[in-house]
């Protein structure tokens, strides 16, 4: 039953209108709590520490690939939980602050100037209507290019997966673009390209006092996890949109806001522990709603947005966890079908 407010309102001045009285009773509004922070310091203490003792520590195998497991966790959760929020300005409102998280990239082998500017050109693109899928618009499906358009590669492509992002991705991106590109990037995707490859193909071939064949399953063993990890949570499909944002009158448009709900899926909203550990990418409604928002508050905004689009008669779709595994199944299993 609609509320007498709703004769004054819209549904997306409604719910944009609740999100504004939480954030403004949040001792950070809309950026990131002591959580926070303290949750990307023990990523980050947790990467180095695994990453010293894989290779000055003289475990044994199964410790090795215990080592690795972490390391491979670790080198999607940095970037999902710290580095994503640095490319929507939402950590701080210091923008050097945003900067340093977005080093997260680096550190695990990508590159975040290419990775920032794809995925807010795939934030711009929906929000303008546009037909064209996120994941493809950011370069992260496996294609190859025939005569006509990019076909996807079978599935079994991406056992590969992470090493595609880390080690060619950046690079097809980079030489492929049509704008001029800062020669500071370049000098950074070069440098920090060469510097991983030390850290994780050098310095474990030449230091690590264990068998070649054992180093060589480890770090094998860690790019499945990554693989694994990656997949799950950046190969969300989502539908493609038909109106824009915003209106003529530079108010937010409530049927651009209605597609976003009967488009997406969020999983498991209530679960604060899930929503930390995956960075907020369960949450794919309240994301596209609120891009510039902290991940911290997404358990809270999906709150809102359930309670919003039941007094308004939406339909606000939400899964438990284990659904999503058979979404990415089954999108997997037919991606060699056009987009």
């Amino acid at each position: 039953m609609q509320t007498q407010a709703h004769t004054r309102n819209s549904f997306a001045e409604d719910l944009y209108m609740k999100a504004n009285m939480y954030f403004d009773g949040q001792p950070s509004g809309s950026y990131a709590n002591i959580v926070f922070y303290a949750k990307a310091i023990l990523l980050f203490l947790t990467y180095i520490a695994t990453y010293l003792y894989f290779i000055l520590g003289t475990g044994s195998f199964a410790e090795m690939l215990l080592a690795c497991f972490i390391m491979g966790i670790c080198h999607v959760f940095i970037p999902v939980n710290m580095s994503h929020d640095a490319i929507h300005q939402s950590i701080s409102s210091k923008s050097w602050i945003n900067t340093i998280f977005l080093y997260g990239f680096e550190i695990t082998g990508t590159n975040s100037y290419m990775y920032g500017k794809k995925h807010l050109e795939a934030h711009l693109n929906k929000e303008n209507g546009s037909k064209k899928v996120a994941i493809e618009s950011q370069g992260l499906l496996l294609q190859r290019q025939n005569a006509e358009r990019a076909v996807n590669l079978p599935v079994i492509f991406y056992l590969l997966y992470s090493q595609y992002l880390i080690f060619i991705r950046d690079f097809i991106l980079f030489f492929q673009s049509t704008e001029k590109i800062p020669q500071k990037e370049l000098l950074k995707l070069f440098f920090c390209k060469v510097a991983y490859c030390i850290a994780f193909i050098i310095i474990p071939l030449s230091y690590i006092k264990a068998p070649i064949w054992q180093i060589v399953v480890c770090m094998l063993f860690m790019y499945i996890v990554i693989t694994l990890v990656a997949v799950i949570i950046l190969l969300m499909p989502t539908e493609k949109m038909e109106s824009t944002r915003i209106n003529d009158d530079h108010t937010v448009n409530d049927r651009w806001l209605i597609e976003v709900l009967e488009h997406n899926v969020d999983f498991s909203p209530g679960s604060t522990f899930l929503n930390l550990v995956a960075g907020g990418a369960n949450l794919n409604v309240v994301h596209y709603l609120f891009p510039s928002v902290n991940h911290v508050r997404y358990n809270k905004l999906a709150a809102l947005i359930e309670e919003t689009a039941t007094e308004y008669g939406q339909q606000y779709r939400k899964q438990v966890l284990r659904d999503v595994f058979g979404i990415h199944f089954n999108y997997l299993k037919n991606i060699q079908s056009d987009i």
